[in-house]
């Protein structure tokens, strides 16, 4: 029987051989990796080479985050946002690393450790068997799994938390007005200005 669309926080069992990476120019295209080192960028006009070494190798337990489509010239190709799980400890205390207790529900034999800073876009295609059906997959993760490697993605791609709307309500006032109006730029404070007064017609 033919597994199911991969969804966020299922584990699978795979080799990323079919990955997205992109060059210094922000040349993006699928390349497929058979082996670990150097790989020449395929947009015809740019000579540069792309570090592949740090795609994780061979087949191992990987978690699904998210997917979308990739265009690659001029097909588009349904890609995965995956993260390599590992059983080995090298990586253990990089603050982009999150340790996973092996349980019957994510199904993985030995503690894991999800290497978070070794993020891929994979093609879809590396989730298929031979027949172009989904594999099964290996396990899920659980809810408080996804919140403690979201938060390791976010550190990772440097994004900061920023106030959300019940931040605002809360904190709303004249004084907290007058202090971000400060920091604006002659020309926004301006934009601003005019955007309150148009407000008030």
């Amino acid at each position: 029987m033919a597994g199911q669309r991969p969804r966020q926080g299922w584990i699978y069992m795979i080799n990323p051989y079919r990955v997205s990476l992109q060059c210094h120019d922000r040349h993006q295209h699928i390349y497929e990796l058979v082996e670990p080192g150097e790989v020449n960028c395929k947009t015809t006009s740019c000579s540069l080479t792309i570090n592949s070494s740090r795609v994780f190798r061979g087949t191992h337990p990987h978690i699904i985050w998210t997917s979308d489509e990739f265009q690659d010239t001029s097909d588009y190709i349904q890609t995965f946002t995956a993260i390599p799980l590992t059983s080995q400890t090298t990586f253990a205390g990089l603050p982009t690393t999150y340790p996973i207790t092996n349980t019957a529900r994510n199904g993985l034999s030995d503690k894991s450790y999800a290497l978070v800073h070794q993020v891929c876009t994979v093609d879809g295609n590396c989730f298929k068997d031979a027949s172009s059906n989904w594999l099964d997959r290996k396990g899920q993760l659980d809810k408080n799994d996804k919140i403690e490697i979201e938060k390791r993605l976010k550190y990772f791609l440097g994004f900061n938390d920023e106030p959300d709307e019940d931040w605002f309500k809360k904190n709303a006032s004249p004084a907290l007005v007058q202090k971000i109006y400060g920091y604006l730029s002659e020309s926004d404070r301006s934009v601003l200005l005019n955007s309150l007064l148009d407000d008030f017609d």
